[in-house]
C-alpha cells in the first residue's frame, strides 16, 4: 500500500548491522534470544547469594529451554522455536484453535521422541516468565470492537 509504513519493531531501530550478502526481510525470525535472557538475568537476581526464588527457577527452566534443541536432528531451541510460533500466529492472527492443530500437525511431521510442546496453553507456560504474556481489558460488555 502505497505510504503505509511498516513498524516491525515499534519505532525502534534496529542495531544489528545487514553485512553483505544478508537478505533484508521483515520476517519474524530475528533471533536475538540469548540477548534478551541475558538482559533478564539481573532482574531475576542470579547474581545474588540468597536461595533460589520460585521466579529463578523458572529463569533456569527458560535457560534449559534455551539450550535444548527441539529434537535430535536439528539445532533449534525448544524456547526459540516457540517464540517464533507464538509471533506468527499474533502477526497473522491466528485463533488458539488454528495454532493448537498448526502445533499438532507440525508435531506429528517432526521426528519422535521431540519436546515441541502440545499447544498454546503449553506454549504460553514456556514463555510466561519472559513477560510476554496480555491482559484482556474488556471495554464493550458484548465484546464489540471499538474503532
Amino acid at each position: 500500500m502505497p505510504g503505509y509504513e511498516m513498524w516491525t519493531f515499534h519505532g525502534e531501530k534496529e542495531t544489528r548491522v545487514q553485512t553483505e550478502g544478508e537478505a533484508n526481510d521483515d520476517s519474524v525470525g530475528v533471533d536475538r534470544m540469548d540477548e534478551m535472557l541475558e538482559a533478564l538475568q539481573p532482574e531475576f537476581g542470579l547474581n545474588s547469594e540468597d536461595p533460589p526464588t520460585k521466579e529463578v527457577e523458572e529463569f533456569f527452566k527458560l535457560l534449559q529451554a534455551s539450550e535444548e534443541p527441539l529434537h535430535e536432528h536439528t539445532n533449534l531451541s525448544v524456547l526459540a522455536f516457540v517464540t517464533r510460533l507464538i509471533a506468527i500466529k499474533s502477526k497473522y492472527f491466528f485463533s488458539n484453535k488454528c495454532f493448537d492443530d498448526l502445533v499438532q500437525l507440525i508435531g506429528d511431521a517432526f521426528p519422535q521422541p521431540h519436546k515441541l510442546r502440545k499447544d498454546m496453553y503449553q506454549c504460553k507456560r514456556l514463555t510466561k516468565s519472559l513477560g510476554m504474556g496480555y491482559e484482556k481489558i474488556d471495554m464493550c460488555t458484548d465484546d464489540c470492537m471499538l474503532f
